[in-house]
């Protein structure tokens, strides 16, 4: 390489410049933009997409994979506030549907910070449409046509099992003396419907404080868990207890991990094969 002086000077070469310029501006644009995510789908999803070295924080319901426990933490899903998102400097905030409230995405939109909004899944196909919405958003095509792959196969996994009908319902809190039920339109009623059995507390939408008569009338063949309701229900012994639920056998109760058994992320194929199996085991 040549460097020529003139007038006591160095005169770079102009083709050293624009290679120079040209590594520079690759630079700037290979790196990669500052992710918050918000929605235990969301994140586990981003982070199936080997996406995860991107996310600078996450909200309390992201509990998967388990690095997450090691993000700061903006606060849950529903009760955001913008300060604690804005002092992580995001460039893009992935939210779940659920999330909110919406102001506090409004607050960062107008501080010219990018949102995506991802609906939540009730179904295998919307499962896969949040995966490929954000496999193109993060541009992870190949990672995200593995995963969709690896979706299909494991629920295609359920052909071959010994799938038995049961009753059931899906107690995701107590309060006041009654358990909150899942109904219709819901994660758990998708995923009953999903290993063939059926919601017994199909007659009302979302969730609802079921008393222990109603219980009584609902007669379930299986109690299916959340491990995050335990601590509002008094733990399993608890719950077994109840009036409604007591003549139940102890293997009739099943309790799964909460993102696992709700969130309908990447992995819905194996809760969906890990339900059956306990559904199996918990019949008559």
């Amino acid at each position: 390489m040549f460097v020529l002086r003139a007038a006591g000077r160095i005169v770079w070469p102009r083709g050293l410049f624009c290679a120079l310029g040209l590594c520079l501006i690759t630079a700037v644009q290979a790196a990669p933009p500052r992710l918050v995510a918000i929605g235990g789908s969301v994140t586990e999803t981003v982070f199936a997409l080997d996406a995860g070295d991107q996310v600078v924080a996450v909200d309390t319901s992201s509990t998967y994979p388990p690095v997450t426990a090691e993000l700061p933490k903006v606060g849950y899903a529903r009760t955001l506030a913008a300060e604690g998102i804005l002092a992580m400097r995001p460039d893009h905030v992935l939210a779940a549907e659920h999330a909110g409230p919406e102001a506090v995405f409004e607050q960062l939109r107008g501080a010219g910070i990018s949102v995506t909004r991802v609906p939540d899944p009730r179904s295998a196909e919307d499962t896969v449409a949040m995966i490929e919405t954000l496999a193109t958003l993060l541009n992870r095509p190949e990672q995200g046509q593995i995963l969709v792959s690896n979706l299909r196969a494991s629920l295609q996994g359920l052909a071959g099992m010994e799938l038995h009908p049961r009753d059931a319902i899906v107690v995701i809190g107590g309060q006041g003396g009654q358990v909150m039920v899942a109904g219709q339109g819901t994660a758990a009623d998708a995923m009953l419907t999903l290993v063939g059995a059926r919601n017994a507390a199909d007659q009302f939408r979302g969730y609802r404080p079921v008393g222990d008569e109603s219980l009584l009338q609902l007669a379930p063949d299986a109690v299916i868990v959340p491990d995050h309701a335990l601590r509002t229900l008094g733990g399993l012994d608890g719950l077994r207890a109840r009036p409604g639920l007591a003549p139940l056998p102890d293997h009739a109760f099943i309790v799964m991990d909460s993102l696992l058994l709700l969130g309908m992320g990447p992995r819905m194929g194996d809760a969906a094969q890990s339900l059956a199996r306990s559904l199996d085991v918990a019949g008559p």
